[in-house]
């Protein structure tokens, strides 16, 4: 295409081949001018726009299930986390981000279908993804009461409305330890202190058995003696199942047919017997 060129003439000016009477150009310029700023604006509105789509990428439906119990963990600091399997998942994950639109009531299973969106750029303290519910497939009410699972209601009471300390670990004799453990009735939570650091964890009365799971705990150093108090009593509980019982006021595991933890009861407030 060839190039216009306006020659300035004292009664018109010629663009290209186009006489424009002189009166008429100074309105031609601004209607031009201004349709170009609208084209500009309009372009750069595009490219915005465009570039705020390129942030995500294509969602993908994928399908999860969330258990009826939540679990502590550690991202930027410690939380409350989902615990989740996929389609692909032999046990359950972890889940720190949230899931919009997902209402969770504790002792409810979930399976969801859920659309999963990556992130371009990712802010330090956020997932990697966006996810939303769009169909909740199934829920299920998962019986696990503690009163129907402890022996009686009194004995559920006896546990629940005490403070445990430790007074025998593995055969050998705690004295004035600072060890315990708490269980919390609702949610099946505990914590406590393993020597040095607070634990929590969650765990599960079952048939004269208790199971420990998931259990985390802070970071701080302490002395030879209580580190080695602490290791010994976290291994012990940490994902095992033992079997119970409370006799004389203490709350006795055993594995097999041994001994290996003994708890005296105190008072919940004060911790003092």
């Amino acid at each position: 295409m060839g190039m216009f060129i306006v020659y300035e003439h004292p009664f018109f000016y010629i663009y290209g081949k186009v006489a424009i009477p002189a009166s008429c150009w100074g309105n031609t310029a601004h209607k031009m001018k201004t349709q170009l700023k609208n084209f500009s604006t309009k372009l750069i509105l595009t490219l915005a726009f465009i570039a705020g789509l390129s942030s995500y990428s294509k969602a993908e439906d994928i399908r999860m299930v969330v258990k009826e119990e939540r679990a502590n963990c550690t991202g930027m600091g410690p939380q409350t986390c989902y615990l989740v399997k996929y389609t692909t998942s032999k046990d359950w994950e972890f889940f720190y981000g949230g899931i919009v639109g997902f209402t969770y009531q504790p002792g409810y299973r979930y399976t969801l279908l859920v659309s999963r969106t990556k992130r371009a750029n990712v802010p330090a303290d956020a997932s990697s993804y966006i996810y939303k519910v769009k169909r909740v497939l199934k829920r299920q009410k998962i019986s696990r009461g503690i009163e129907s699972t402890l022996t009686n209601t009194a004995e559920a009471n006896f546990v629940f409305n005490h403070r445990w300390n430790l007074i025998q670990l593995n055969g050998i004799t705690q004295e004035q330890s600072p060890a315990y453990l708490i269980f919390h009735r609702e949610d099946q939570r505990f914590n406590g202190s393993a020597g040095c650091n607070n634990i929590f964890g969650s765990y599960e009365f079952s048939k004269g058995a208790i199971t420990f799971k998931q259990i985390g705990s802070t970071m701080m150093a302490c002395s030879e003696e209580k580190m080695k108090l602490e290791n010994d009593f976290v291994n012990l509980l940490n994902d095992k199942t033992f079997r119970y019982d409370i006799a004389d006021q203490t709350l006795n595991f055993y594995l097999g047919n041994k001994l290996v933890a003994m708890f005296g009861m105190t008072d919940l407030e004060t911790g003092t017997q």
